[in-house]
């Protein structure tokens, strides 16, 4: 079997099936808020598979009800006529209702969040425990509020779930404080949510691969939808394959292949653009710019899950281990650039066990590309060329090529700003600190109980507050103020006080605490402590930044740059 039969027996996915057109355009109408309502509680209007996840919060149902409420334009809605079969977990916000088969249903195309919103908060189901849809309306105001109601208010504030049936708002009516006019109120209230007519379309047709291309074309302008919702929805889903014979890319699996040994699972947008990086695509483009032929080229999931392994063990690896060394990011919260992810997976992808001497260099590259910034989000055009420095079967050149794009820094000391973990400098700072070794009185201190303990990873040693303006508070607000610490204390100078210098000097170093640093602590001369540590901060950071980047001491290439492809002369 040639290499092109391979990739189509794997893939099963042709350009033609992407946004193939509709057989007839679909038909116009409108619905009342009622009618909608009773088609979602009776199972004959559904999400489909392929849409995306719900993203609205409680204060995005509240402004769609006040839009109803003062007439307002809230969209159209697109659905798909299909037969749907029986279904006992039928998803409506939290709850689920058990629907029968409907023989002519109405899948949701576009207006998924507004449906939903819709119906979770009018209809009486059990969210558990979901707030978003825990909305009501005060009749003193005439306005929707975010839940819940408190104890006082609870017969003068009617939950919107009241206001979704007849039945329940008389009997909410009966035993209400409100007085007659406020009641009227509430009535046309309620009136006027229900019979609200939202513009609707209805498509009829047989074609799923049609559906699809509406959907992603609805969804891939402006920032409605997320660049991996848009892939999810063209390129589907695992129970899709048996019916399409499309190439399953499920962006929930990858994450769970990426997540190892405790690194954490990436944001699904950053899977995509490893995919699409592994894949030998821009991963900064949208997949509507790609093209058709571009889709073709997808790398097969499983391909894509080993290449986010190897890429995670490489970047969990120490620099400092003899076999197979690494960069020495232990999760996804600590790494500075998340570019990287995706590069590293085009990486692993083309090139799946480089030898040590090309790990290190690899590991140089990283480091490097933070100093000069050169990884920052911001960087787009560095991106996409250093995709492309990555060439299949040249992996001596391309780890060459590499290095070239991001260069070499120069020594300087490193400048302390703000502490912030999603800023890259606050999460070297992290990987320095951790490079310590930080303990407590106890012993060790893991960075994983760090990350899982639901408390900040790096905490504060003195409240902000209890500096002066200007620079003292400024500088308090930076990493100088802060230690790898796992104990409960708001303020960590009540936990350090404790500590003695003779029996935990150990861990007092460890946290970058020396002994003029402690006696400073316990006098509360928070300025000279902070002043103090913020130098030895800044020294580590400086020592740990050059270290990783390979700027001390001499550089090892890989074995094969030392040798030449020697030329064999045909014998007669």
């Amino acid at each position: 079997m040639a290499s092109s039969d391979i990739k189509g027996a794997r893939g099963g996915l042709t350009p033609q099936s992407l946004y193939v057109p509709l057989p007839r355009p679909p038909t116009a109408f409108s619905l009342t808020v009622r009618k909608l309502l009773g088609r979602v509680e009776d199972g004959s209007l559904r999400v489909p598979t392929f849409q995306r996840p719900l993203r609205w919060t409680a204060d995005d149902v509240v402004k769609l009800f006040d839009s109803l409420l003062k007439g307002y334009p809230v969209g159209s809605l697109l659905f798909w006529k299909q037969p749907l079969p029986a279904d006992a977990h039928v998803r409506i916000g939290s709850a689920e209702i058990d629907a029968g088969a409907v023989s002519d249903g109405w899948f949701i195309v576009d207006g998924q969040q507004r449906t939903t919103a819709l119906a979770a908060s009018l209809l009486a189901l059990d969210q558990r425990g979901d707030r978003r849809w825990d909305v009501y309306f005060d009749p003193n105001s005439s306005a929707i509020m975010r839940g819940p109601i408190d104890e006082e208010n609870i017969r003068r504030h009617v939950p919107l779930h009241t206001l979704g049936d007849l039945r329940r708002l008389g009997r909410w009516l009966r035993d209400c404080d409100l007085n007659e006019e406020l009641q009227q109120r509430v009535e046309n209230v309620q009136q006027r949510l229900l019979d609200y007519e939202l513009p609707a379309y209805l498509m009829e047709t047989d074609d799923v691969d049609a559906l699809r291309g509406v959907f992603a074309r609805l969804n891939s302008t402006g920032v409605r939808m997320r660049a991996d919702e848009v892939f999810h929805a063209l390129l589907g889903s695992h129970s899709d394959t048996a019916t399409s014979g499309r190439r399953a890319v499920d962006f929930g699996e990858l994450q769970k292949a990426a997540d190892v040994e405790g690194f954490g699972e990436p944001p699904r947008n950053e899977v995509l653009k490893a995919v699409l990086a592994m894949s030998g695509l821009d991963p900064t483009r949208r997949l509507d710019d790609l093209g058709d032929a571009a889709i073709g080229r997808i790398v097969h999931p499983d391909d894509a899950a080993e290449a986010l392994r190897r890429t995670v063990s490489f970047l969990q690896a120490s620099p400092e281990q003899a076999d197979e060394p690494g960069a020495g990011v232990p999760a996804y919260a600590f790494l500075p650039y998340p570019v990287v992810f995706a590069l590293l997976a085009r990486w692993f992808h083309l090139f799946p066990s480089p030898d040590n001497a090309t790990r290190r260099e690899l590991s140089h590259w990283l480091w490097r590309g933070v100093a000069n910034a050169v990884h920052q989000r911001a960087a787009v055009s560095a991106m996409r060329l250093q995709v492309r420095q990555i060439e299949d079967g040249d992996m001596g050149g391309s780890i060459r090529r590499l290095l070239e794009t991001v260069g070499e820094p120069s020594p300087g000391e490193w400048s302390l700003d703000p502490f912030h973990m999603d800023h890259a400098a606050s999460r070297v700072e992290i990987l320095a600190l951790l490079s310590r070794m930080p303990r407590d009185r106890r012993g060790p201190i893991s960075w994983r109980s760090l990350v899982s303990s639901g408390q900040r990873v790096a905490r504060e040693i003195f409240r902000v507050s209890a500096f002066p303006k200007g620079r003292e508070r400024e500088l308090a607000r930076t990493a100088a103020n802060r230690v790898l610490l796992d104990v409960r204390p708001t303020d960590l100078q009540v936990e350090l006080k404790k500590w003695d210098w003779d029996s935990d000097r150990e861990a007092l170093e460890s946290q970058l605490v020396d002994q003029a640093g402690l006696d400073e602590l316990r006098l509360n001369d928070a300025e000279k402590f902070v002043a103090r540590r913020a130098s030895r901060v800044r020294s580590l950071v400086s020592r740990f930044i050059a270290q990783r980047a390979g700027l001390n001491g001499p550089r090892v290439l890989p074995a094969s740059t030392y040798f030449e492809v020697a030329t064999v002369e045909p014998t007669s």
